[in-house]
């Protein structure tokens, strides 16, 4: 018997650039191994402790890490860019732009919440700051707001007066003179 072949157009497709894909995954898990292996292995204080600590100077900051790990995050970006890959937003929340840095919060990174609004007294208005410990930058993102539908999503709600509603208001708009009073019927 020979085998039923399936037409071209109901094979199911793969991932398009699935080499580049494992590429990137990999480049990732070796960043953040060789990044959570240079803090560990070398005893560095997290970033927490140095805050809590007297002394001023940046001499304190953790500034020793992994130059593997950072060759690594870059090659990753390179490897996206070129590819035209779109990394995942968790992926790309956990490195920093500007040194190429895993953020792990509390060893890599600090991380806090601020509320800019007058007084903090909007929920909505919650942003979560991480800071890179090597560099400085700092990465905001928005906590607790909902994001808006794009406007085709939208719906148009329309606003009806409260009068048109039931017919007995209706009958009583129409027996109502300009000013308010009611208009009584002439029975001669």
């Amino acid at each position: 018997m020979s085998k039923v072949k399936l037409p071209k157009a109901l094979k199911l497709k793969g991932i398009p650039n699935r080499h580049l894909h494992a590429r990137t995954t990999f480049l990732y898990q070796a960043a953040t191994y060789l990044t959570l292996q240079t803090i560990e292995g070398r005893g560095i204080k997290s970033p927490i402790a140095v805050e809590k600590s007297v002394v001023d100077d940046d001499a304190s900051l953790p500034h020793s890490h992994s130059a593997v790990a950072l060759q690594l995050g870059s090659d990753l970006q390179q490897v996206s860019r070129k590819a035209q890959l779109r990394l995942a937003v968790d992926l790309k929340r956990t490195m920093c732009k500007s040194c190429n840095t895993i953020l792990v919060p509390g060893q890599t990174a600090t991380q806090r919440i601020e509320n800019t609004s007058k007084g903090g007294k909007k929920p909505r208005a919650d942003v979560l700051v991480l800071q890179c410990c090597y560099c400085g930058s700092k990465k905001r993102f928005p906590v607790g707001a909902k994001r808006q539908l794009k406007q085709s999503k939208r719906r148009t709600v329309v606003v009806e007066s409260p009068h048109a509603n039931s017919p007995e208001e209706a009958s009583m708009t129409d027996s109502t003179g300009p000013t308010g009073t009611e208009i009584t019927p002439h029975t001669d």
